[in-house]
């Protein structure tokens, strides 16, 4: 379903590809951004540019992007090498992370203990306070990749590492118990060839 960059396969229908943002500090350091609006760093900014120049010639027809600000300059990047347009969604919104936004894994493990492992064990069922819940993230995750696919015929979805799992949730790329293996490099487009969103269960 799904696999590595190949620009004379990709023109045509029905090709999806998904692309995280190029690095930020945060990033850098492993640290979940979630809403943050954290810039592309100088790196960042040169893996935009060059993950633009492998989609260039892929057929790309429409970019949707988070509308902070790292995604947004990574998705621009894009959206003007293939001359396609630009939408941006508030359903492409990275996780509210809420209380360890900033932290990385290991400083959120010490700062919250038995709640934090809690989440890592079960992110699906035992989100800690305040954080938002990631079957209400998936839901809007499936609405805005159905409206992507439905609109247009080779798509890029530019997103956050949260989002992103969630979006190959919502297209039976991965079982949600993959959630945390499953990882995002930054600004490397996965493709995925027909895609289509699986029904929710039950």
């Amino acid at each position: 379903m799904t696999g590595p960059v190949d620009e004379e396969a990709a023109r045509g229908a029905g090709r999806l590809y998904l692309v995280r943002h190029g690095k930020t500090q945060l990033s850098a350091r492993g640290a979940y951004s979630g809403r943050r609006d954290a810039a592309l760093t100088g790196e960042g900014r040169e893996q935009a540019r060059r993950v633009a120049e492998r989609l260039r010639g892929a057929g790309v027809d429409a970019v949707y992007s988070s509308p902070l600000s790292r995604a947004v300059d990574t998705a621009r990047a894009i959206a003007e090498a293939a001359g396609a347009p630009l939408h941006l969604d508030e359903r492409l919104l990275e996780i509210d992370y809420g209380p360890i936004e900033g932290f990385d894994r290991e400083s959120a493990r010490e700062r919250f203990g038995g709640a934090f492992e809690a989440w890592r064990a079960d992110p699906f069922g035992a989100p800690l306070a305040v954080m938002e819940r990631l079957p209400e993230a998936l839901a809007r995750a499936r609405d805005a990749a159905e409206e992507a696919i439905q609109d247009s015929r080779c798509p890029v979805i530019v997103g956050h590492q949260g989002i992103l799992r969630l979006v190959l949730v919502a297209l039976g790329g991965i079982d949600a118990s993959e959630y945390f293996t499953t990882r995002f490099e930054e600004a490397e487009p996965l493709r995925i060839d027909r895609p289509s969103v699986v029904p929710p269960p039950g």
